[in-house]
């Protein structure tokens, strides 16, 4: 699952990535982290995504996630 700062694939950056394991049907390990994005997430998006500037402040860039 991806979560980024608007609707485009092109001009958006990810502000969460995040996926599950399955091995014969069951889940085997998760991941998830938020990133750091260069602008600030805009109040729709956090509205859509409950992901606020305040949550990725302190996460790892996108070169480091």
């Amino acid at each position: 699952d991806i979560e980024t700062t608007g609707l485009s694939a092109k001009f958006d950056e990810i502000i969460e990535i995040a996926g599950v394991k399955v091995e014969n049907g069951a889940i085997t390990d998760r991941f998830s982290e938020f990133v750091r994005p260069e602008r600030l997430i805009p109040p729709h998006i956090t509205e859509l995504t409950r992901i606020s500037n305040d949550m990725v402040s302190n996460a790892k860039p996108n070169s480091e996630v």
